[in-house]
């Protein structure tokens, strides 16, 4: 009776899951103009073998959104990335919560800056790019599995006025060097940074919309 509890109680958390996956998806999708054009970043991955563009609407100004997205980072060290808790805790092992204020110290963000990725700092993003309330792009080539090798990962936040508030976009570009496979890797990556990005991608972009507005008073 316990065990088939226990396997109603899985089959509802995973449902549940997946529906809130359906729903970031929705909501942080972005229109066909936004996937076509092109954003600060897409040079550092010439030629990828993913690619995922999402954006939402934020009722607040550009310079408003800004900082949440200056102080991102692994939430032991900087701010967060803004998914749910309970994501960071499932998926990733993170306890530690992303920010629900601005951070001052962390608002002095270069080109070259670390932002780490990892509580050892192992894995980081590189500032590449960096204009204030206009873009921020993170690269980085220090996310490696056993699968493949030489990994170049671009990430890229692009802020624009918009009816309302601003649209934040976000962009995020995959390459690498197959260790299993080709064609095994491709799919891997497809799938795993696919079902990545709606999850967190979603979570974050929620997360950020739902502090800035606040912040602001929307």
């Amino acid at each position: 009776m316990a065990r088939g509890s226990a396997v109603v109680g899985l089959g509802a958390a995973v449902t549940a899951a997946l529906l809130a996956a359906w729903r970031w998806s929705e909501r942080s999708r972005a229109t066909a103009a936004e996937r076509r054009a092109p954003l600060p970043g897409d040079e550092l991955v010439p030629e990828p073998m993913w690619q995922a563009t999402r954006a939402i609407t934020i009722s607040a100004r550009r310079e408003d959104v800004w900082p949440w997205l200056v102080q991102m980072g692994f939430p032991t060290q900087r701010a967060g990335w803004y998914t749910p808790s309970w994501l960071d805790r499932i998926a990733f092992g993170i306890r530690a919560r992303s920010a629900e204020t601005i951070i001052p110290r962390l608002q002095d963000l270069a080109v070259g800056d670390r932002v780490p990725d990892s509580e050892s700092g192992a894995s980081f993003f590189t500032v590449a790019r960096l204009e204030p309330a206009r873009a921020l792009v993170l690269f980085s080539t220090t996310h490696p599995l056993p699968a493949y090798t030489d990994v170049r990962f671009s990430w890229a936040f692009a802020l624009h006025d918009a009816p309302g508030g601003t649209r934040l976009v976000i962009r995020a570009r995959t390459a690498c060097t197959p260790v299993w496979p080709g064609p095994v890797v491709r799919v891997l990556v497809v799938v795993g940074f696919g079902a990545g990005d709606v999850v967190q991608a979603g979570g974050m972009l929620l997360g950020i919309r739902r502090r800035a507005e606040a912040a602001a008073g929307a």
